[in-house]
C-alpha cells in the first residue's frame, strides 16, 4: 500500500533561485514531450531528425539528466488519459443519440406533427455534429482558467509561470545500492536534489525540511523504504511562495483489527451523501447514520480534496465506535449519460477521490474493507424492507449492501411468488433468465407497469387505510387471475393498485 507524507521546505534565497530553474527547466521539457508524443514521428523528425528518439531528444536538450525518465512517463500517462476521456465521450455522445432516437419513434407513432419533434431534431443534429468533429485535443498546462486569468491580465506573468509550472517529481527506483538518484532524504532532515547544472559544487541542492512530532515516525520509515518517491511542489500564499516535499513508499498493511465476527456496516455512496447501516451477525438492522458531503462541487482541488478526507474519517471512525468492518459496492463508473454540470462535478469527485480514500484509510486503521456485487440493492430494500423499517431507499440499499456481505442471500417472499404466478409471462424483464435477480426484476416491472412507485411507510399506511374501505365493502370472491375483471387489469394496466398493493402486502386478504 502507498503512503504519502507532505513536509515543507525552507531554501534561502540562492537555493530557491536554483529550485526555480529545476521547475522552469523540468516543466519545460514536460511540454516538449509531450508535444512530441501527441503530434507523432513526423513532428519530431522535422525538429530532430531522422532515427531520433523522444528520450534521446528529451536528453539533448536537458544535458543528459536522468529527470528524463519520469517526464517521459508522465507524459504518456497523460496522453492516455486523454484518450480514455476522448473514448468515453464518443461512447456517452453515441448513447444520447440512441436515446433521442427512441424517443423520436415513440412520439412519432402517436402523433407525427408533435411539437417535441421539432426540438428533438434540433438536439439530435447539434449531437452528431458534435461528434464528427470530435478529436483528440492537446492540453493546457496549467489549466485553461489560469490561462484565461493570464489573457484577461487579471495575474502577472511570473504569477502564471508559478502556478503552471508548480512541481517537479523524481520516480523512485533503487540502482547499485543507492535510492532515488536524483532526489534523496538524508538523515539530518535535509532533501538532496539533483539539478540541470554541470558546474562543481553546483550538481547538488540539500535543502532542509520541518518534521513534526507526529510525521517523525514517517519519516524514519522513508529511510528505511527500499524505494520512494519525491514530488517538490511551490504554491502562491499571501503573495509569497511555500515550497513543499511529498513523499510517497510502500507501507506493509496492518492486521484488520476490525472484522465481521460480530456484524457489518453496510454503505451506500451517493453524490451527496452517504447512507451508513450498523447490521448485527444475523442480519438484523440495529441503527443507521447519514453523513453529508456538502456543497462538494464549489470547492478547489485541495480543498476538495481535504474536505472529503474529513468525511471518510467520520466514516471510518464509525466502524471504529461500532467495532465492525465495512461493506461497500463494487462500483464501476463507465458513465455513458450526463446529468447537470454541478452533479457531473460531484460524481467525478465520487469516483476519483472517496472510494479510494476510504479504502486507504479503512487498511491503514485496521477496519476490514470488503466489496460486494452492486445489482439491485435498492431495489431488494424497497420492495421486502421499506414496509419493516420506516427509513428512506438509501439506508435500505445499504442494508441489503451489509447483509449480502455477510453472506446472506435474499429470498423471494411468499406473497411476492403467489402475485408473480398469477401474473404468469405478462411480465418479461430485460435481464436474462438464468440470473439470480430476475425475480426481482420482474416485481419491479410489474409495480412500475401497475401505477406502484412510492414504498414509504407513510404511503404504505395511508394505502392500508384507504383499501379497509374497499375490503369492507367487497362481498363477492375476489378472482384467482389478477389478469380477470376491469378492477385489477384493463388493456394490460392494473387501474385499482389500492386493491393490488393489500394483495401484496396483507397476507390476511388471502
Amino acid at each position: 500500500m502507498i503512503q504519502t507524507v507532505k513536509f515543507r521546505m525552507y531554501p534561502d534565497e540562492a537555493q530557491e533561485h536554483q529550485l526555480h530553474e529545476i521547475f522552469t527547466i523540468y516543466n519545460r521539457m514536460k511540454r516538449i514531450g509531450y508535444n512530441l508524443l501527441f503530434h507523432g514521428e513526423n513532428y519530431m523528425a522535422e525538429r530532430f531528425g531522422e532515427g531520433k528518439t523522444i528520450q534521446q531528444c528529451l536528453m539533448r536538450l536537458c544535458h543528459n539528466n536522468p529527470y528524463v525518465g519520469t517526464i517521459l512517463s508522465n507524459n504518456i500517462a497523460t496522453l492516455e488519459q486523454q484518450k480514455t476521456w476522448l473514448e468515453k465521450r464518443r461512447k456517452r455522445m453515441t448513447q444520447q443519440l440512441k436515446v433521442i432516437n427512441k424517443k423520436i419513434n415513440e412520439i412519432k407513432e402517436q402523433d407525427t406533427h408533435d411539437r417535441r419533434l421539432k426540438g428533438l431534431y434540433a438536439r439530435r443534429s447539434s449531437i452528431m455534429a458534435k461528434l464528427h468533429n470530435l478529436h483528440l485535443e492537446p492540453v493546457v498546462f496549467g489549466t485553461k482558467k489560469l490561462f484565461r486569468e493570464r489573457i484577461r491580465g487579471n495575474i502577472t506573468r511570473d504569477e502564471f509561470r508559478i502556478q503552471r509550472d508548480s512541481s517537479f517529481s523524481c520516480t523512485g527506483k533503487k540502482q547499485h545500492g543507492v535510492k532515488n538518484l536524483n532526489i534523496k532524504v538524508l538523515p539530518d532532515k535535509t532533501v538532496k536534489i539533483r539539478t540541470f547544472s554541470k558546474q562543481k559544487g553546483r550538481k547538488w541542492l540539500f535543502i532542509l525540511i520541518s518534521v513534526n512530532s507526529v510525521q517523525l515516525k514517517w519519516f524514519q520509515q522513508i529511510l528505511n523504504a527500499d524505494k520512494y518517491t519525491l514530488t517538490v511542489k511551490r504554491k502562491l500564499f499571501k503573495g509569497k511562495v511555500r515550497y513543499f516535499v511529498h513523499i510517497s513508499y510502500e507501507i506493509t498493511e496492518p492486521a484488520p483489527h476490525y472484522g465481521y465476527e460480530h456484524g457489518a456496516i453496510g454503505l451506500d455512496f451517493n453524490y451527496n451523501f452517504v447512507a451508513l447501516t450498523n447490521v448485527d451477525q444475523h442480519g438484523n438492522m440495529l441503527s443507521s447514520h447519514r453523513i453529508s458531503f456538502g456543497n462538494l462541487h464549489s470547492y478547489r482541488t485541495d480543498k476538495r480534496n481535504d474536505y472529503i478526507s474529513y468525511k471518510m474519517d467520520k466514516v471510518v471512525n464509525y466502524c471504529i465506535n461500532k467495532g465492525k468492518g465495512i461493506v461497500v459496492e463494487d462500483l464501476q463508473f463507465d458513465q455513458e449519460f450526463s446529468y447537470n454540470k454541478k452533479r457531473n462535478r460531484k460524481l467525478s469527485n465520487l469516483k476519483t477521490t472517496a472510494l479510494q480514500l476510504l479504502e486507504r484509510k479503512c487498511k491503514k486503521r485496521g477496519v476490514s474493507f470488503r466489496k460486494v456485487f452492486p445489482g439491485y440493492t435498492s431495489l431488494i430494500g424497497k420492495y421486502k424492507y421499506s414496509g419493516l423499517h420506516n427509513l428512506t431507499v438509501h439506508y435500505l440499499a445499504s442494508y441489503v449492501i451489509a447483509r449480502r456481505g455477510l453472506g446472506f442471500k435474499e429470498t423471494i417472499p411468499a406473497i411476492y411468488d403467489w402475485v408473480l404466478s398469477h401474473v404468469g409471462e405478462f411480465i418479461d424483464p430485460r435481464v436474462k433468465k438464468s440470473s439470480p435477480y430476475r425475480t426481482w426484476s420482474m416485481i419491479h416491472d410489474l409495480f412500475e407497469h401497475s401505477g406502484i412507485t412510492s414504498f414509504k411507510t407513510a404511503k404504505i399506511l395511508r394505502k392500508t387505510v384507504l383499501m379497509r374501505h374497499v375490503l369492507h365493502s367487497v362481498t363477492s370472491a375476489q378472482p384467482d387471475n389478477l389478469k380477470a375483471g376491469s378492477s385489477f387489469l384493463k388493456a394490460g394496466r392494473i387501474d385499482d393498485y389500492h386493491k393490488m398493493w393489500i394483495c401484496v402486502k396483507n397476507h390476511t386478504y388471502l
